[in-house]
């Protein structure tokens, strides 16, 4: 088996950081299911780029920084200072699709897929270092990787999700400083995997979203005292990857995808029997939804590649219809607020068409037209991929 070479430098900025560089592994390694041809993937999807935001989620959960794929197939990292975020640092490796991030006591933890279909994994440290790429061995993938710091567990563990060559969603936890090995949950997923926190007894609960084979949104309920199987939400067939509101403490009790008439769709799940509700527009990317006191909106880019807002004082309110956000962008949007208890400033990132990641920033957010946003201000530093 050919190891891959590393090379460490320092960079000195905001923040230093110990950049471990190079190929994330060229050698093949056993696959969950080796023989399986994978089934068809997410090639109906937005395939745009998301911003994968790093929450610590201990209490109200905090974006503490940013991370995307960069133009050079690179992982890169922005850390947030108040409201403005550093520059983009390179963590190296080349990765293939989107990152994963999550933090918790032990530091800010990526998740990618590297160049062999592997799980490699890198961290940066409460001090500042960076640990390095290790593979998360065991698994061969064919999708993004997904990360959630569960709710009641010691406080450095991390569960991964990812998409093995029989389509099926796999776990791996991570605990005490190992990693418990690869499980299938089943299922038959055509779209990335979406796992968020849940207030569910037992209260550990993470929900698992995919759109399965038959383009229906399927839920799958894991905790460490069981999984409950995928089964389906309703009957809408769905031609996005299913978002959920991350800057929520349990941002499981709604989720909103593009229907196959290319409109926007939400789903309470407080609600039974699950209905789907249309929120109409035309959507050409993935959705955002971002949950505040008194303000949740949803994020779509438009067919003039523009970014638009649909607002409603919660969820399941009356939302006050699409508002266009000035400036073109390019990829999928990511945002986010103060949290559930406290209105405060909005978030907002996509990707502009220069190639770098735009913040934009609604003080004070309201669902009363018109929005607030003040423009894309490019985060500075290597451009993105």
């Amino acid at each position: 088996m050919t190891e891959p070479h590393w090379l460490r430098r320092t960079l000195t900025a905001s923040v230093i950081l110990a950049v471990a560089a190079g190929l994330l592994a060229l050698a093949p390694s056993a696959s969950a299911s080796p023989s399986a041809v994978p089934p068809p993937y997410a090639a109906d999807l937005p395939d745009l780029g998301t911003p994968a935001v790093a929450f610590d989620r201990v209490g109200t959960p905090v974006a503490t920084g940013v991370a995307v794929r960069g133009a050079d197939g690179s992982l890169l990292y922005s850390p947030r200072s108040g409201s403005a975020f550093g520059a983009f640092q390179s963590l190296g490796g080349v990765i293939v699709g989107d990152p994963s991030v999550v933090v918790n006591s032990g530091g800010t933890h990526f998740f990618v897929r590297g160049t062999d279909d592997q799980v490699y994994t890198n961290t940066i440290t409460p001090s500042g270092a960076v640990t390095g790429y290790a593979q998360v061995p065991g698994l061969t993938v064919t999708g993004d990787v997904e990360a959630i710091v569960p709710n009641l567990v010691p406080p450095t563990s991390v569960r991964i999700f990812a998409r093995g060559t029989d389509g099926a969603v796999w776990t791996n936890n991570l605990s005490g400083g190992a990693w418990s090995g690869w499980s299938s949950l089943g299922g038959y997923a055509t779209s990335d995997i979406t796992a968020t926190r849940t207030f569910v007894v037992p209260n550990d609960t993470i929900r698992v979203f995919i759109r399965g084979a038959d383009n229906r949104v399927y839920v799958n309920r894991v905790s460490t005292s069981g999984v409950s199987g995928f089964e389906p939400l309703a009957d809408l067939q769905v031609t996005s990857n299913i978002a959920v509101a991350e800057d929520a403490v349990f941002g499981g009790g709604f989720i909103a995808a593009r229907g196959a008439d290319n409109g926007l769709w939400t789903l309470n799940l407080y609600t039974v029997p699950y209905v789907w509700k249309p929120l109409g527009g035309t959507v050409t990317s993935d959705i955002a939804i971002s949950y505040q006191a008194n303000v949740t909106a949803f994020y779509v880019r438009g067919t003039d590649d523009a970014l638009y807002v649909n607002k409603a004082t919660a969820p399941t309110a009356v939302f006050r219809g699409f508002e266009r956000i000035d400036g073109t962008v390019t990829g999928n949007p990511a945002a986010f607020g103060s949290g559930p208890n406290a209105p405060g400033t909005g978030f907002l990132l996509a990707r502009l068409a220069g190639g770098s990641l735009g913040l934009n920033i609604e003080p004070s957010p309201s669902v009363l037209p018109p929005h607030k946003f003040g423009g894309y201000a490019p985060i500075p530093g290597p451009a993105v991929g």
